[in-house]
């Protein structure tokens, strides 16, 4: 009789081990297949897409890199930054290069190459505002540099990230729910609840 028993657990056993292992066996199977799918969906475009191009492309030609990069509406705003400070740069080289000049005919008591409108200036104004705009010039070419900086950086950063997924699936979610009645589990009424899910 025990012998019987015996033999009876180790058959439910047998059974037991085979469905786990079953499960086992599909679930890592079904997230392999899954893990495939997602490696072979990725195309051969964003496979090559190099962020080493993309920066010197932007180096070569301002804006070619966002071209490459499908981000064209960056290409406007890479340009409106280089024009406003390369036209920062050349007005206040051309104001620091009349008032230099200015200066020197001052100094060396020249009538002729003065410029009348700045006619009513003393000497010390002249240098005053001459240091100014040279000031300016070099802030404005400082500027002009960064920003050309930061159209190569901003070109390797989307390439870097140009096969990143941002769908809808990467969210996580607070829903509010209520627990339904369960009496096998002595719940003798509803209760609410908060439930989290994390796409990814």
């Amino acid at each position: 009789m025990k012998k019987r028993h015996i033999s009876h657990i180790l058959l439910l056993c047998m059974l037991c081990t085979n469905t786990i292992y079953g499960q086992y066996a599909f679930s890592y199977n079904d997230i392999t297949r899954k893990n495939k799918i997602d490696t072979t969906s990725i195309s051969p475009q964003e496979r090559k897409h190099s962020p080493v191009t993309a920066g010197w492309m932007s180096a070569v030609l301002p804006g070619l890199g966002q071209g490459y990069n499908h981000k064209y509406w960056k290409i406007p705003i890479v340009y409106a930054g280089l024009g406003a400070t390369g036209f920062c740069v050349y007005y206040f080289n051309k104001q620091f290069t009349e008032l230099r000049t200015e200066y020197r005919h001052r100094l060396n008591n020249e009538t002729d190459g003065l410029l009348p409108k700045y006619a009513d200036m003393s000497v010390s104004n002249i240098q005053l505002l001459k240091e100014t705009q040279q000031k300016n010039m070099e802030i404005s070419i400082i500027v002009l540099v960064v920003w050309y900086a930061v159209n190569i950086v901003d070109a390797v950063v989307d390439a870097h990230l140009f096969t990143f997924d941002v769908s809808d699936d990467l969210s996580l979610r607070i829903q509010p729910g209520i627990t339904p009645l369960q009496p096998d589990l002595k719940q003798p009424f509803a209760m609410p609840n908060i439930s989290l899910t994390l796409n990814f």
